[in-house]
This record gives C-alpha cells, sequence and structure tokens, in this order.
C-alpha cells in the first residue's frame, strides 16, 4: 500500500468514526423507529446512495491544480464545524416536540460532515463534489416526508421518492456529460419503478426500510454497473486505473484534533425524549368514531380523508360535535348551551402519532400555545389540557387530548372548547398543514420558542372539558351487568 492510499485511508477512517461516533444517539434513534415501522429508516440508504454517486466523481477526477490555502480549509471548516455544534445543541431543543418530524440532528450530522471532510482534506477536493452535497440535501426528513404526502402518502409514494432520488444518484455517477447523465437517471428511475411495483405487488406488507432500500439501491447499483461496463468494452475493467494522487492538505494534525473534540461534545449533547406509540389500552372495538356520553347530543359527524396521506391508507379522522343537552351556568352564565368538537385520529401505524404531534393537524401560523396540564379521565386514561392562543381570530381554544389502544388501533382523541360561546363560534378546521407550519418553525428559528407560547394561560374551560373528557373515556366501555349507574 502506498503512502498516499494509506493517508487517504487514515483520514477516511477518522472521518467516518468521527461522524458515526458523535451521533451514535441519532443514528441509534433512527433504527429504533425504523423497527417500528416509521419511514425515517430510509436514512440507512443515503450512505448507499452517496457512496454510489461519489465514487463516480471521484473517477473523473482528474487534472486538479496544486492550488490550496490551508487557512482557508481551517476558517470554512471551523465554522462548519461550530454551527453543527449550534445547531445540535440550540436549534435542536426548540424543536423537541416535533424531533421525528424534523430529524434536525440528521442536518447537524451533514453539517459536521461536510465540516470535518473540509478540514481533513481541503476545501477545493471537497467542493468539487457538490452534485453529492445536493442530493444529501434532497434526502432531508421533512422534505422527504412533504414530496411523499403530496404524492399521496401511499407506500408507493415513500418508495418513488426515494427512487427519484436515486436517479440523481445514478446520474451524478455515470454522468462524464450532460447526455450521459440524463441517461443513467432515466434508466435508474425507470428500473427503480419497476422493481417497486413488483416488491408491492409480491408482498403489499413488505417492512417500509425494504421498500425503501431495494427498489433503490438496486436500481443505482445495476445502473451503476452497466454503464461502467459498456464504457469499457474492449478495455481493462479495473476500476483503480489510475494512480491514486495524495491529498492536497499535507499536515492535518490540529484540524484531526479538532475534528475528535468536537465529535465530543457532539455525542455528549442530548437528544429530546422519545414519544412512543400510545400504551393505554381503550375500549373494545374499532369503531372510527365515538359514542356521546350522557347530557350530550351529537349535532354533527364528518370525516376527512386527507389524513390517510399522513397516517397510512387505512388511517380515519372523524370530527364529532356535540352540544350539551343542559345548560350549566358554571359554563355559560348567559343560559346559553355549551358546544364541543371531538376529533377522532385512528391509525395501525403507532409511530406515526410521534411523528406527527395533535398540533400539526391544525395550522399553527398564528397561534401560541400554553403548558399542559394532567388530567386524571378514569378508566387508567391520562389527558393533556393546553389552551391554544390565535391572535389573528382573538379566539382561545381549549383542548383535552389523550390516547389509547383499541384492538390494535391507536387512537389520538383531541376535544376542543372555544371561549366564543355563540353558535358560530369557530372552531380549529382539522387539514394538511406541514406546509404552513413551516412559518411557526421558522418564527420559532427566529425568535425562539416565546413566539409560539404563552406564559399567562386562562385555562376557563378547564372545568368543561374535565367533566366533558371523563363521561366520554366511561361512555366507551359498555355498561356493566348490574350496575345500577
Amino acid at each position: 500500500m502506498s503512502p498516499a492510499v494509506r493517508t487517504l485511508v487514515g483520514r477516511w477512517a477518522l472521518l467516518v468514526v468521527a461522524v458515526v461516533a458523535a451521533f451514535w444517539p441519532t443514528w441509534s434513534r433512527v433504527v429504533e423507529e425504523a423497527r417500528g415501522g416509521a419511514v425515517s429508516g430510509y436514512l440507512v440508504v443515503v450512505p448507499v446512495l452517496a457512496v454510489v454517486a461519489g465514487q463516480g466523481i471521484a473517477r473523473r477526477r482528474s487534472g486538479e491544480l496544486p492550488i490550496h490555502d490551508r487557512q482557508t480549509d481551517v476558517i470554512v471548516g471551523g465554522l462548519a464545524v461550530l454551527a453543527a455544534l449550534a445547531v445540535q445543541a440550540l436549534w435542536l431543543p426548540r424543536y423537541a416536540d416535533q424531533y421525528a418530524l424534523l430529524h434536525i440532528d440528521v442536518a447537524a450530522a451533514g453539517i459536521f460532515a461536510v465540516g470535518a471532510a473540509i478540514l481533513l482534506f481541503g476545501l477545493r477536493p471537497v467542493g468539487r463534489f457538490w452534485p453529492l452535497l445536493v442530493l444529501v440535501v434532497a434526502l432531508s426528513p421533512v422534505l422527504y416526508r412533504t414530496i411523499a404526502v403530496a404524492l399521496g402518502g401511499s407506500r408507493f409514494a415513500y418508495g418513488l421518492v426515494l427512487v427519484l432520488v436515486a436517479g440523481s444518484a445514478g446520474g451524478i455517477a455515470v454522468g462524464r456529460t450532460t447526455r450521459r447523465g440524463l441517461a443513467g437517471a432515466v434508466v435508474t428511475v425507470s428500473v427503480g419503478a419497476a422493481v417497486l411495483w413488483v416488491v408491492l405487488a409480491v408482498d403489499p406488507t413488505i417492512h417500509i426500510v425494504w421498500l425503501q432500500a431495494i427498489p433503490t439501491v438496486g436500481a443505482a447499483a445495476v445502473t451503476g454497473t452497466v454503464f461502467y461496463l459498456r464504457a469499457r468494452r474492449g478495455r481493462s475493467k479495473r476500476v483503480l486505473s489510475r494512480p491514486v494522487q495524495p491529498p492536497s492538505a499535507k499536515s492535518v494534525r490540529a484540524a484531526a484534533a479538532l475534528v475528535v473534540v468536537a465529535a465530543g461534545v457532539l455525542f455528549a449533547l442530548p437528544l429530546p425524549a422519545v414519544v412512543g406509540p400510545p400504551t393505554t389500552p381503550g375500549p373494545p372495538g374499532r369503531t372510527a368514531s365515538l359514542a356521546v356520553p350522557v347530557g350530550w347530543r351529537e349535532i354533527e359527524s364528518r370525516s376527512y380523508p386527507w389524513v390517510r396521506s399522513f397516517f397510512g391508507q387505512g388511517a380515519t379522522l372523524v370530527r364529532q360535535e356535540w352540544q350539551a343537552a343542559v345548560v350549566d351556568p358554571a359554563w355559560d352564565d348567559k343560559g346559553r348551551p355549551r358546544t364541543v368538537v371531538v376529533d377522532t385520529l385512528g391509525t395501525t401505524n403507532g409511530a406515526s402519532l410521534g411523528v406527527y404531534p395533535e398540533r400539526t393537524l391544525y395550522r399553527l401560523s398564528s397561534t401560541r400555545t400554553s403548558p399542559s396540564l394532567a388530567v386524571d379521565l378514569g378508566r387508567g386514561v391520562t389527558g393533556s389540557l393546553y389552551t391554544s392562543v390565535d391572535d389573528g381570530l382573538l379566539l382561545t381554544w381549549t383542548k383535552l387530548v389523550f390516547d389509547w389502544v383499541r384492538d390494535g388501533i391507536y387512537q389520538r382523541v383531541t376535544v376542543i372548547a372555544v371561549d366564543d360561546h355563540e353558535p358560530t363560534a369557530r372552531f380549529p378546521e382539522p387539514e394538511p398543514s406541514m406546509a404552513s407550519n413551516m412559518s411557526a418553525l421558522v418564527a420559532v428559528f427566529l425568535r425562539g420558542n416565546t413566539v409560539v407560547g404563552d406564559d399567562r394561560p386562562d385555562y376557563d374551560d378547564r372545568d368543561l372539558l374535565e367533566s366533558v373528557g371523563r363521561s366520554l373515556v366511561a361512555a366507551q366501555w359498555p355498561p356493566v351487568v348490574g350496575d345500577a349507574s
């Protein structure tokens, strides 16, 4: 092994070990999510596609001028490493409740990897791989979910998005010319889509990770191999036919020490708490709506088919509007019967409830949310009560949220009251809001959680919702024979 090869192998080993060790809690969390059926398991495919695209760029590397500025490498690489530390330490905690949806720690890992690579190899060599950086950004968790949801949110949609990205990787790998790159992308997408269709036809319930990996990795690898063999017809098929050039950055001891120290600091930074699927046993039956408790009557009921794009093709979301049968002066001093709405979300994919918190079902662009209060609803069910203030409509909604499992169906129930007691009172409407929530995310990034928080809430409808919640929970179980109550 030549000195140049030993140097490259050593630096690559340090880079890989640093990225893996620094974000070991993140990779462990991704594996756990993948085992639970979350689509974030696609992240295991990213390194493979990166290798497919990167080796094509590396093989085309030739004629690079020996221009080198180590000071620039240290400045740019050091800033990238500091940015990764800032994202992990400052930005990630602000989005703790949407951790599984955004996976900001994955973005921090990408930034750290780029910064460490610049420190170890130099800015110019790393800059040659800019198409690979664009590819990795396109595979960000939130962008991946957004595109898949826009395509319908089916298993085929989640697989197809990765097939399209694999097409980009294949095009980059074989793109010695623009025409060849486009041909490689088209072939990769065609093969990947065909394999995806066959896989779903053979096993519609295949684990999501295999569904994501087989068409993408298979198509990219096959396309790259075919194009490589076709270009080498009548010539040597040896992969490393050219001598390996030594890296332009000669001495990296100080940079390597910086990478190791930063990796240790990143490893020590904690991740948000895990939000697993609900475990509270619910009532028997798999009904999509809830039984109306005594003292209330149902005014209206409607369903929202769009929920299947987010929570699976078998998911349901039903809104029931209930009105009190008897006026309670404690709930309204003008003798008006109170009205509440009950949104019941049901899905067989319990992991999706942790990915999409309850608040993501509604538009959040101009609302402020209070801290939550725990409420005992009986039957072992504990609810979370909080207020949401809409500064645009000048309304305050009080919400009571709880989860349970009913015969394999994970249900999230949200009971909502509004401080406007008129019959025309406006309740928050469930609607696809991933894109609209981006404005709230940006506001939190720029101004912190105070912009979306309500530090001085008025829980005026607490008694109302506690009463409704307890009677609602009790009404879902069949009456006990001989129970006089």
